[in-house]
């Protein structure tokens, strides 16, 4: 399956919500979440909603005005996550990759975030 693809996003949001950690670590937690890849503009970014915890929906960046968290990466740093070759907390501070959001809610919340990239690695079969 293709990362970044409306199927992917399907799965992932199963994933999420089929996971009692990361639910339990965002139960008081809402926001709206993009993820892209920096250096495929033809696979559009993916945003998921969340809602105390709970992935509610996912669709493109057109179908939401209050994005409130960003996260993106290039090809190679996405596929270093997938592959488990560096740490979810090692890329997300590596130059392939960004974040853009309110600091402090994210630093407040980081292990149940962590927790949502850590999903992605556990998925089957997806290419990037």
């Amino acid at each position: 399956m293709q990362f970044m693809t409306p199927e992917w996003a399907e799965a992932y949001t199963q994933a999420w919500n089929s996971d009692s950690k990361v639910m339990n670590k965002l139960k008081k937690m809402s926001f709206v979440l993009q993820f892209s890849i920096s250096d495929r503009e033809e696979l559009e970014p993916v945003v998921i909603e969340v809602r105390k915890g709970v992935c509610t929906t996912f669709g493109t960046k057109e179908q939401y005005d209050n994005i409130e968290f960003y996260i993106w990466g290039d090809t190679d740093s996405w596929k270093k996550i997938f592959d488990s070759n560096i740490s979810i907390q090692k890329a997300m501070k590596s130059d392939g990759f960004g974040f853009k959001g309110p600091k402090l809610k994210a630093m407040m919340n980081m292990s149940g975030l962590e927790r949502g990239i850590a999903i992605m690695r556990e998925m089957k079969e997806v290419t990037v």
